[in-house]
C-alpha cells in the first residue's frame, strides 16, 4: 500500500512540473494553435505585422468559417477563442474570457469575410 501511495505521489509531483500553456508573446504576430509533437499544443503563425488583437481575431474567424471548426489562436500573449457562439480572449486557458466583438460587430466581420471568400472563389 505504501508503494502505491509513493507511486501516486510521484505521478502527482511530475504532473505539477509540467509547464502551463502560454500564448506566444511575439509582437505583431497572429498565431493559430494546432496539435504539435506528442499531442501537445503548438502555435503556428497565421500572419505577421498584425496591429491589434481584433485584427488577429478576424483572421482566425476566417479560418473558422473556411473549415467549419472552432479555432484557438493567440496574439501578443493572449489567447483567442473562436467558436460558433462567440469570439473571446483571455490571458490563459483557465482565465476568464472576455468577448472581442459584439454580435452585431461579428456579423459585419462575417459579411466581410464572406465577400472576400466569394471574390477568391471567383478568381479575383
Amino acid at each position: 500500500m505504501r508503494r502505491v501511495l509513493l507511486g501516486l505521489g510521484a505521478v502527482a509531483a511530475l504532473s505539477g512540473c509540467e509547464k502551463p500553456l502560454t500564448a506566444p508573446g511575439n509582437t505583431g504576430v497572429c498565431w493559430r494553435m494546432a496539435d504539435g509533437m506528442n499531442g501537445k499544443p503548438d502555435f503556428r503563425p497565421v500572419a505577421p505585422n498584425i496591429d491589434t488583437l481584433e485584427n488577429c481575431a478576424v483572421r482566425l474567424e476566417g479560418i473558422r468559417m473556411a473549415y467549419g471548426q472552432p479555432v484557438t489562436g493567440a496574439f501578443q500573449g493572449r489567447f483567442i477563442y473562436v467558436t460558433d457562439q462567440e469570439i473571446s480572449a483571455a490571458s490563459g486557458p483557465k482565465s476568464q474570457r472576455y468577448r472581442v466583438f459584439t454580435p452585431a460587430q461579428r456579423l459585419e466581420v462575417q459579411k466581410g469575410i464572406q465577400t472576400l471568400m466569394a471574390r477568391e472563389k471567383a478568381g479575383g
